[in-house]
């Protein structure tokens, strides 16, 4: 019996790494005649670059978090291809600001955009930025203005590239500090909001990064206003771009002022791990995530995992298990680390033993 255990993280719990290694110590305690092959994923957010990491080296460099403040941050670099693997989460990320301090107002994807300005400078060909679990919601402007770019209120001031000051854009220019159109940009995403609206950027995920409703709206608006701007200047309109909307307005941003293509994140993860391949060589695919609702059909990892495995057995591991799974033939079982009877503290603080639990539960199912 071939494994391949390959889930993604469990948000605020345990990395995908380790989600993959208690699964597979379970299994093995019952069925020690498994052949198990462990690939961590991840979805764009934290965790994707030690998804992907394989045998490539990080370059480490100073940058600016999402609060302006100087930190160490990184990002993977393929030296014989030349391409860089930028990971938003490390240097804009929501986990970098404490919670009193958490205001997409403030914030801003600067830090972002001088990772890639490094990679820029180490020639690279290719940049494939991973957008998830961002702090901020500045379209993108922040990143641009550590590329050359500056924006200006209608008195011609510089504005700090911060979501509060979307509003006031006027106008901007860019100042030639590199040649983009040498460099194929990439971003990769597993949501497919658009840039503004009731579906956009702000409404959708600025309260949870810490504005109040008052400031969501008014983010709504400059991302519009930004919007508007992109159409007389370079005939843009992010809002027909699906999944501009990502990491507050960050992925619309890359589209407009770098070029980028928007893809899939799973699906880029999935060949950068060669993931087809290794579906092939198995008999069960076991994946998984923190919480499986009805959002993980919109696109996330384990619905592209699905698709992608559709001749082969799968067992799905939530955190929570919280949707219908009936119309996925495929999926022969299902389990759920929380019980009624836990607690959602409890279910976090011990998911690896009682990950090690439901594999010995999938060891005996095969033995």
């Amino acid at each position: 019996m071939r494994i391949l255990i390959a889930p993604d993280s469990f948000k605020d719990s345990l990395s995908a790494a380790k989600v993959a290694e208690s699964l597979a110590k379970g299994i093995k305690s019952t069925f020690q005649a498994a052949e198990i092959t462990l690939l961590p994923l991840a979805d764009g957010g934290e965790g994707t670059l030690d998804a992907i990491k394989g045998n490539l080296e990080y370059v480490k460099c100073m940058a600016s978090d999402p609060l302006f403040r100087k930190i160490e941050s990184k990002y993977l670099w393929n030296e014989k291809t030349k391409t860089a693997f930028v990971e938003m989460a490390q240097i804009s990320g929501l986990e970098l600001v404490t919670e009193k301090k958490r205001n997409p107002y403030k914030t801003s994807t600067l830090g972002t955009g001088e990772l890639i300005a490094h990679a820029l400078k180490n020639k690279a060909q290719k940049i494939i930025l991973f957008v998830g679990g961002s702090a901020t919601n500045d379209g993108g402007i922040g990143m641009a203005t550590a590329l050359g770019y500056h924006f200006f209120d209608k008195n011609e001031n510089t504005l700090n590239p911060t979501g509060e000051n979307l509003n006031l854009i006027h106008d901007f220019d860019y100042a030639a500090i590199f040649d983009l159109s040498k460099t194929e940009f990439i971003v990769a995403t597993d949501v497919t909001n658009p840039f503004y609206g009731e579906n956009g950027a702000a409404y959708i995920y600025a309260k949870q990064k810490g504005a109040n409703p008052k400031q969501i709206d008014s983010l709504d608006k400059g991302l519009q206003n930004l919007n508007s701007i992109l159409k007389k200047t370079k005939n843009i309109d992010l809002q027909t771009v699906a999944g501009s909307g990502a990491a507050g307005g960050l992925a619309g941003g890359a589209y407009a002022f770098l070029g980028a293509k928007v893809v899939s994140a799973a699906e880029e993860i999935f060949k950068i791990c060669n993931l087809s391949t290794k579906i092939g060589q198995s008999d069960v695919i076991i994946s998984g995530e923190g919480r499986i609702d009805a959002q993980t059909w919109n696109g996330k990892l384990i619905s592209k995992l699905l698709e992608a495995a559709q001749t082969k057995k799968v067992i799905l591991v939530g955190g929570s298990v919280e949707t219908d799974l009936n119309d996925q033939p495929n999926i022969i079982k299902t389990y759920q680390v929380k019980t009624p009877e836990m607690t959602l503290d409890f279910a976090k603080e011990n998911a690896a033993e009682l990950l090690f639990e439901i594999g010995k539960e999938i060891g005996m199912l095969f033995k």
